[in-house]
């Protein structure tokens, strides 16, 4: 771990990082509906592209990247006992790093950066999101992934540390304000949204924050885990244009000048 900025660790719910592990159905899958996004845009994927994902925690998307593609990826976050769990990936870097000291040797040095479920945490998207393309080279592109539908918010979303759900909209004028121009939009996981409001029905008259978490995030067993993994898979196959979802995915650009 490469420590470049003072100390500013943020708070968060640490038992998510246990449970939502590499091989969990909804990790997986939202990195697979990252993959398609990438395709559709024609990236190469054994280009000697880099890369920086913001945030990105115990590393789950770091080495997912590191075993589909040829890029290096960074990843920086200020939570250092998730950034210990961030291995195993490319020859890309660890890095304790606040986004906002926007260091000069780090300005537009990436190709692209990762979002993923981040900026619902920012009270401030306007100064994250542009943060975050200091970082970007002009045409750069951010992957940005986002819980979707304010009505599915509840408990489980408010110790995660969710300060909004986002609809296309409200996704589209974060971006924008950030300074970057979206290219695509894509909501996934319909079928999540009737195990949302169940959660959200469940968790409400829970009070320990451990347990929200467990409850909303892990599945009561490996058959049911297997099971949301092949209609999340299915429904990805069957219908590729979502009108609504619980997740929303964006790929937005930097713009050249």
């Amino acid at each position: 771990m490469d420590i470049l900025s003072v100390s500013a660790e943020t708070e968060f719910a640490e038992i998510w990082y246990e449970v939502a592990l590499d091989d969990h159905f909804w990790v997986k899958h939202r990195f697979e509906i990252l993959m398609r996004e990438i395709a559709a845009l024609g990236l190469d994927t054994q280009a000697p592209f880099s890369g920086l994902d913001v945030g990105c925690g115990h590393g789950a998307v770091l080495r997912q990247l590191g075993r589909r593609t040829a890029w290096t990826i960074d990843g920086c976050d200020l939570n250092r006992e998730a950034l210990r769990r961030a291995s195993e990936h490319n020859d890309g870097k660890v890095l304790y790093y606040n986004i906002h000291d926007r260091r000069p040797d780090m300005r537009e040095r990436y190709d692209f950066v990762l979002m993923l479920d981040v900026i619902e945490h920012i009270g401030d998207t306007k100064r994250f999101i542009a943060s975050a393309a200091h970082h970007l080279r002009p045409g750069g592109y951010a992957f940005v992934n986002v819980p979707a539908l304010q009505t599915l918010y509840s408990k489980y979303d408010v110790v995660t540390g969710h300060l909004r759900r986002y609809d296309k909209s409200l996704l589209r004028e974060h971006l924008n304000e950030g300074g970057l121009e979206v290219r695509r939009l894509r909501y996934w996981g319909l079928t999540l949204i009737p195990l949302a409001l169940i959660r959200k029905l469940i968790v409400q008259r829970m009070t320990v924050a451990e347990g929200i978490v467990r409850k909303g995030m892990q599945p009561p067993s490996p058959l049911v885990s297997s099971l949301l993994s092949g209609i999340l898979s299915f429904e990805a196959f069957v219908m590729p244009k979502l009108p609504i979802g619980a997740s929303l995915l964006a790929i937005a650009q930097k713009p050249e000048n």
